[in-house]
Parts: C-alpha cells; structure tokens; sequence
C-alpha cells in the first residue's frame, strides 16, 4: 500500500477552499478583467482566478515555432510546447501545409466503416519504426483515449482484470486511464479507481515482483512510464523496465508502456523504449503525433492480441481520420529526414539544457535539489526545506509546502518573457520542455533567465521572486538584496520546552514582520499581493510559515524554544474570512508547529478572535491558548503603574473599559475593580441591546468577584453588606460606581483611565471623548486608539501588556517590539511551556481569575516584568527618538494584590 504524499493533505484542504470560493463568490481583489473574460464566465472560473493569483493569466494571441505573443505585443519563450503537444513549435508551416493538402485533394475525413487509406498508411509507418513486433495500429484521439484502449485491449487478450500501475504515474483522466493514475486525490471524487486496479511504487522491481508473484494470475497488464512526466520527471532506473518487461512475461502479464508524452522524439530517439532496452507488448502515442496541430493518438501492439471481441467492439468515429492521419505522417516525415538530423539536435541541445541547469544547481546550493530527464523533457526540483533559506519568509513557506515551483513559472513569464509549468503532481519540480525545433540560443536565453529568478530563491528575496503580482517593478539592473538570514533564528537546545506562536500582519504596514524583502512593497501593493495569494491558494498555499524562532531562559534555568508561525492575512483580511475557512488557516498553522516540533501553540492577535478564543478549534494534535489571561493580568498592572507614575489616585479614578464583555476586557474590569474608585463598562454601540445583555453578564460576574476578593476600595465597601451577587450588581449600579453602556462620548469623559480591549480592527476611541490628563492602556491589536499626540498631548496612551524578558534576555520577535521585550500573550505560551502544563492553557470566552493570578505569579519566579510603559504607536512610523516612556519596570504582580482574588 502506498502512503499519501506530504503535500496531498494540504491539497485536499485547498480543493475544500475552491469549493468554498464557489459559494462566496471571487476572493476579494480579483482582477476584474479576468473575471469578465468568457473564459472565466462559461468555461472555468475556478481555473482562471488560479491564473490571475499566480499571476499566469495571459491570453496568448499568435504563436510560430517557440514563440508566443500576447494581445499587447509581448514575447514569450514558449518552454512547456503543450506537455509535449508542440514538438515543432506553434503554426508549423509543414504540418499546416499537410493540412492544406487534405483540404485541395478533398480526400473525405470521417467514413467509417469502410477502407481508410491515410490510417493504413500512417500505421504502416509507425509499425516500421516502432520496437520489434509491434505491427498493429489503433487509433484515439487523446492520449487518456489511448491508454483506455490499451487496457481494454490487455483485458480482452488476457481473459483477466487487474491493472497494475506505479505510484505518482500519470495516465490521462478518463475514468479507467484515471484509475490507472497514481495520486488518489484525483481520482475520490469521480469513484475512481475502478475494480481490479492497484500501484506499486515506481523504479521497484522488488515490489513488482513480489505483486506479480501475488496477483498475476489475476492482472492483464502492468501500465508504466518511461519518464513519469506529471509525476515530477522520473527517469526509470537503468534495468527496470526491461526487468519489469522479464517479470510481465514470467506471469503472462502484458507490459504496457506509456509513452503518449515520451514518444516520437521528446528523449532524443523516437521512442524511450529504444533508451531501456524493452519491447512492450503494448505502446501509447499521443501528444507529438498530432505536429501541434490536431489531437490524436496510436497504440501500437502485436498481432496476436487483437481479438475479434476487441476488433468488432472497440471503434471509434473520429479516430483515424484523413486528417490526423496526414498529419501524423507529416511529423513522422520531418522527424525522420536527414537521417534523423531533428532528433540529434534534442539530443544535444537536451545536453545543452541539463548542463546549464546543473551549473545552476551548484551555483546555488540548497535552491535545486535535483536535475533530472532526457532529451528536451527535464526537470528542476526545488527545494522543500523549509530551513533552506534563513529558515523563515514567504519563500520558505512555499518550499515547505512545495509551491516554489508555480511562483518560479509566474515569475519566469512576467519578468523573464519565458513561459515553463511545474508537473501535475510535482509543484515543487518546474518542467522544462520546449519543442523539438528550440534552437541553442533561446536554450541559452531559457538558462539565463532561469538562474535570475532561481537566484532571487536563494536570497530568500520573496519581493524579486513575486513581487510582479503586486505591481512592484525593480530597478534595471540593480542587483537585489540577500535575505538569507533576515532575523535570527536560534535553534532549540536539547531539553528546551517547545511551544509555537502564531502571528500574522495586523496591518499592511508591519507586513514586512513576517518577510523583511516585503519592505519596499506599499499597502496597496501588499493588499494586492494577499490577494493573489487568496485567488490562487489551490496552487500557492503560504498558509502559515515560519517566521523567526528563539529561546527563553527563566531565572530557573527553565527554558523554553519558541518558533513564530505567521499567516499572511492582516487582522481585517483574516476577520473577512469566512468562518470556517479562517478556522482552518489557523488550524493548519497549529498542525505546521506541531510538525516542527512544538508541543503547545499560543494564538496571537486575530487568530484567537477568528476562532472564537480558540474553541473553534477542534481535533488539534496539540493544546493551544489565548494567551488572553496573562494579557489582562498585565494590562491591570500597567493601568497600576500609569496612575502611580503619573500621580493619579487610582482609588479615586473612575476606568473605563471598552470591550468590557470580551475575555480580556472582562478579566481587566475584574482584577481592577477592587483597586479603583469607580467602572465604566462599555459595549460595542453597533450592537446596542446584545451588547447590554452581555454587560449585564459580566456585571454578575464583576460583583461576585469583588465580593469574594474583600478589601477597602469603594467597590468593596459598596458590596460588603449585601446577600448575593445579584443584590451586589444592583448596589453597584445604585451607587453609581458601575456604569453600563455603549455611548462611549457619553460615559468617557467621566473615566480617568481608559483601557481598550475590542477586537475592532480600527481605532474606536475618539480625541474628544477622552478626559483631560486621561491615561489610556490599549491592549488591542491593532490598537484601538487613533493618533493622539498633536491633538491631545495631555493625554498619556500606553500599550498594555508589553513584558520584559528575563534578565535582559533579547531575542526580538519583532512586530513593533524592541530586542528584549514580548507580548503578554506570547509570555502565557512562554509560561505554559516553562512549566509544561497545558491546563493553565486560557480557551474560551471567560477566563478564570485562579488561572490569572497562577500566571502572574509565575511570570514574577521565571523573570518576566512589564516594561517601560511606551507611547511608541502614536509615533508609528517615526524616528524612534520620538517615542515617550515612562519609566517604572515591574513585576506583574506589583501593586496588584489581591486583584485577582
């Protein structure tokens, strides 16, 4: 049995994303041009939003030889010929002179049944080039037609059903051609494979051995490739076909060779079979025979199987016609002229070809991973390590989940004028196969272009290699920059605690966080970019990716490893997701950390509010948090620390909380409450009567909090005498130290201090609601608060929940964070790997004030303070020397005491 491939997986995920953008219509950003083309409208639509996100959506106009020209007068370099279709190129005069030809002599086209003299002669023809013994012609039309032929044809000679294949070959997608295909996702959807089919691996004549040894009684035929051309260009091993040939003929099996892509001059003989020393029973053409012009197709076999079942059962009305005959006697003839004079030039300019892509490979080592073919049918593996080029990025990603191949191919027809595809099963191998007739200066272009767009992988530079989907241009003639390491990427140590954290761009603007080469790329340019990503994310699946990775050393020697996983979807793209759609982005990026390694997954920003505070999230094969309980014990204490340092009563300071019925918002109100003098609670205004609902909730919840923690603050005064928590609520209210609602210019100006804690991807505070001298702790991200520092330099705003690492420690995650400093969210993960116990683990809307108060006590053993209180995102953007901080580094459980009960 054959296990799935890696990428198969991810693939299937992505099939379930094209059938999600049929219901929810084109992913935002799709050029509108593409989706007005009637190719779009009546024939694929899926297909040509795949063509635009990759950026490969050309309608080509007019073609001759190896050359292609779109409607704007572009050139292109035609190296994919058609998989093979276009062995001399587009227009071919001599093959369109053939069909001239035809037409003047009025020789009659479709006639069956009767005497067809063009298909005699054509099969005369093959039968007198093709291996020994092949003396017999049938015709299709399609090389999956020809392949169905050849399995009928084995059936009806042998009396039995089985069909033996390989895995990753590739034989057409008609049903039983299909079933004979060896990637199992093609085939599920259409009931495919039928009865009596199965694989072995390919190249494995010990397999094949032992299957035949098992099952030959019961097979007709053993269905091969010479070159696996779709599964990634494998070469057959040298002696395993003829051995395949020797192990079919001891089980009365028939061989059946593939060669509808390798046939007729494509590996530099006219057939690969004369390359491996084997005579097949049974030979497919297709693809070359037809000059580029007219699909057909041929399989050629011996005398003695063609039974009068099959003869008088298995017909055709188009295939043989006059015409496909005529001009498969035409590509014979200008294949075999001159002795053979066009298949010597495959041979060397194939050499030529594999020469100068190997010097590529050496030149960048890590980049290519393989070269490998024959003839003018070659192929480049791309690398598909994830750690190959600095470890993190854009490109990275790609490799890890084998998409370089397609961003290669976009790159390579947009900036280069060259035009390549990967292979079907393969997208990490681009396939290089130009027609016959391609001359040695345009392989030479092909290579030279090639290395450009192979040296912007290498550099790790996402912006050269797909910066053209963007509309960015690069400068002429400047040589790019090398993002090869572009952030310090600490390996574990043996015995660290591995966690993961997910993260991702909360604007376009720190998009360059998750891949630095981005950096010259404008917002529009950006937004541009993600959407080519949607558009095309049945081929290009930057999902998630890693994104920098780093140790944490506690003060008690503890340490743990963390790997920064990043998705490419700023907080509003990933909130216009469709819910499940945004569930599965995040649960893949849990499954990539797992794969690497990690045993706990922290959520940051957005990827906790998509999931619903993770409880979306469902068979993950590890635990994940919020990291929601430490943030509100950190943005508590840095409400805390702003009021001390800016001479403030907090006692005698009414907060306002805005986002009071989120998770965060509701555990702040809740640790601050016995501290302050007073609580404004506020809800989301555009849902007015849900949002007093859910204060009224968390009301309950506050009163009973305050109730049980005790203390001397006027809350707790207030509630002291009452009976229940119900009774508790209602004293609040009546006193007036509680205030419920959603008009925050009504309430604000009554708050002293105001958090913010919405999950709002733009600010909803405004200047003028704000209290003279007010402080304002945002633990939103994005930030919830607009630039305040021209218009109310009286007011102090600070980010809450930015933490110190222990001792000085500075490894930088970046995202707007100074070396040494991290965000409360990510120190929960820190802490919750530190002490390898999942179940103080934040899930869930509402958090627990035990757990709250365990974290911040944890964070004071292992050495985590909150820093400096900083003003730096008024000044986004600016020189650094004009951020403002207030200084007053402490422990999270400073000043706090009994806040959290």
């Amino acid at each position: 049995m054959s296990t799935p491939h890696r990428a198969d997986t991810r693939r299937a995920h992505l099939e379930r994303l094209l059938r999600e953008r049929r219901a929810t219509g084109p992913a935002p950003g799709t050029r509108r041009a593409t989706a007005d083309h009637p190719f779009s409208r009546h024939v694929n639509p899926d297909l040509a939003s795949m063509l635009h996100g990759a950026g490969i959506d050309v309608e080509y106009t007019r073609g001759r030889g190896c050359l292609l020209w779109d409607a704007e007068g572009n050139e292109y370099l035609d190296f994919t010929a058609g998989y093979g279709s276009l062995p001399f190129g587009h227009s071919p005069p001599a093959i369109w002179e053939a069909v001239a030809e035809t037409h003047r002599r009025e020789e009659p086209g479709f006639v069956q049944p009767s005497l067809l003299g063009a298909a005699g002669e054509l099969a005369g023809r093959l039968a007198g080039i093709a291996p020994q013994g092949l003396d017999r012609v049938v015709f299709a039309n399609s090389g999956a037609e020809s392949v169905e032929v050849a399995i009928k044809l084995a059936r009806s000679a042998t009396g039995r059903l089985g069909i033996l294949s390989t895995d990753s070959g590739f034989h057409g997608k008609t049903l039983a051609a299909l079933s004979a295909t060896g990637r199992s996702e093609y085939q599920a959807e259409f009931g495919a494979p039928l009865t009596g089919f199965s694989r072995v691996p390919y190249g494995d004549t010990t397999a094949l051995a032992a299957a035949l040894a098992q099952h030959g009684a019961t097979t007709a035929a053993f269905v091969v490739e010479a070159i696996q051309g779709e599964g990634g260009v494998n070469v057959a091993p040298a002696g395993y076909l003829a051995e395949a040939g020797r192990l079919c003929a001891e089980h009365g099996v028939l061989l059946v060779l593939d060669e509808v892509q390798t046939g007729l001059g494509r590996t530099g003989t006219l057939f690969a079979a004369e390359q491996h020393d084997v005579v097949p029973d049974i030979l497919t053409l297709a693809k070359a025979l037809g000059g580029g012009v007219v699909p057909t197709a041929a399989v050629l076999t011996r005398a003695d199987l063609l039974t009068e079942g099959f003869a008088f059962r298995h017909t055709s009305t188009f295939a043989g016609s006059a015409l496909a005959a005529r001009v498969g006697l035409r590509t014979l003839d200008l294949l075999t002229a001159d002795d053979g004079a066009l298949l010597r030039q495959v041979r060397e300019n194939g050499e030529r070809l594999r020469a100068g892509l190997e010097d590529i490979r050496d030149a960048y080592p890590g980049a290519i991973t393989a070269v490998r073919g024959s003839g003018l049918l070659l192929g480049v593996e791309l690398s598909d390590a994830i750690d190959g080029f600095g470890g993190q990025g854009l490109i990275g990603a790609m490799a890890h989940d084998e998409n370089l191949g397609m961003l290669l191919c976009g790159n390579l027809l947009r900036r280069e004028g060259i035009r390549v595809a990967p292979t079907l099963f393969g997208n990490r191998v681009v396939r290089v196969e130009p027609p016959l007739v391609v001359t040695g200066e345009q392989c030479d272009r092909f290579l030279e272009g090639f290395e450009r767009a192979v040296d912007h992988v290498w550099r790790n530079d996402a912006v050269g290699l797909v910066g053209h989907l963007a509309g960015h241009r690069p400068g002429s003639g400047v040589r790019r920059p090398e993002f090869r390491h572009h952030s310090s990427y600490e390996p574990p140590a043996p015995g660290d605690s591995r966690f993961a954290f997910v993260v991702h761009p909360l604007d376009t603007d720190s998009f360059r966080d998750l891949d630095p080469s981005t950096g010259e790329l404008d917002s529009q340019q950006v937004e541009e970019l993600i959407s080519r990503f949607d558009a095309a994310s049945c081929v290009l699946n930057p999902a998630s990716f890693v994104v920098g990775g780093f140790r944490t050393v506690s003060r008690t020697g503890a340490a743990a490893h963390c790997e920064l996983i990043g998705l490419p979807y700023t907080a509003e793209r990933l909130l216009d997701l469709p819910p499940d759609r945004a569930t599965r982005v995040v649960t893949e990026a849990v499954a990539l950390a797992a794969e690497r390694g990690a045993e706990l997954v922290g959520l940051g920003a957005y990827t906790s509010v998509v999931t619903a505070n993770a409880t979306a999230l469902t068979g993950l094969p590890v635990p994940v948090t919020t990291g929601n309980s430490f943030t509100a014990a950190a943005g508590a204490h840095g409400v805390l620390r702003a009021a001390e340092l800016r001479g403030r009563d907090i006692a005698a300071t009414t907060v306002a909380v805005v986002g009071a019925a989120g998770a965060i918002g509701s555990m702040v109100a809740r640790l601050l409450a016995p501290a302050v003098g007073g609580l404004v609670l506020l809800g989301n205004p555009a849902a007015p009567e849900r949002s007093m609902v859910r204060l009224r909730a968390e009301l309950a919840l506050l009163a009973a909090s305050v109730r049980g923690a005790g203390g001397s603050g006027p809350l707790a005064r207030a509630v002291a005498g009452t009976d229940d928590d119900e009774a508790a609520a209602a004293e609040l209210l009546s006193r007036g130290l509680v205030a419920l609602g959603t008009d925050a210019a009504a309430l604000l100006p009554d708050a002293g201090v105001v958090v913010t804690a919405t999950s709002s991807p733009t600010s909803v505070l405004r200047a003028e609601d704000l209290a003279p001298d007010a402080v304002v702790c945002d633990l939103a991200e994005p930030s919830n608060v607009p630039p305040l520092h021209e218009s109310r330099p009286d007011v102090f705003v600070f980010d809450g929940g930015i933490i110190a690492l222990p001792d000085g420690q500075r490894p930088s995650v970046r995202f707007g964070l100074e070396p040494g400093q991290s965000y409360a969210c990510l120190v929960e993960a820190t802490l919750v790997a530190l002490e390898r116990d999942p179940s103080l683990a934040s899930v869930g809307p509402k958090l627990e004030e035990k757990r709250t108060a365990r974290l911040r006590d944890l964070a004071e053993l292992h050495g985590f303070a909150v820093a400096d209180l900083q003003l730096w995102r008024e000044v986004r953007g600016r020189e650094a020397s004009g951020v403002r901080t207030l200084s007053g580094t402490g422990t999270v459980a400073d000043g706090a005491e009994g806040a959290a009960g």
